[in-house]
């Protein structure tokens, strides 16, 4: 199992972030896959996005890893919000 970076993707995460990155990328791992993120705090993002504070990250979905799967084991802290392509997470607590 590899973290990849999409080409440009830069930007350091929160520590909360960090925290669900560091549970999701165990995930992928556990699993043997790679675990690809596509955004951190780099490219175009809604005015107002959690990308440009460091809580909010992308990844690639994959087979077998469900947006209610990573919800489970990050907790309610956090929205999934699962894309076409990509799967979304920040630290939003209610």
């Amino acid at each position: 199992m590899t973290v990849w970076l999409k080409q440009g993707v830069i930007g350091d995460l929160h520590p909360k972030a960090q925290k669900a990155f560091g549970i999701i990328e165990r995930l992928y791992k556990d699993r043997g896959l790679d675990f690809y993120v596509t955004a951190i705090r780099d490219g175009n993002h809604m005015a107002g996005s959690f990308h440009y504070i460091g809580l909010a990250f992308d990844f690639r979905k994959a087979p077998g890893i469900s947006r209610k799967m990573i919800q489970g084991n990050i907790g309610v802290d956090y929205d999934v919000i699962e894309h076409a392509t990509h799967i979304h997470v920040e630290y939003d607590p209610k």
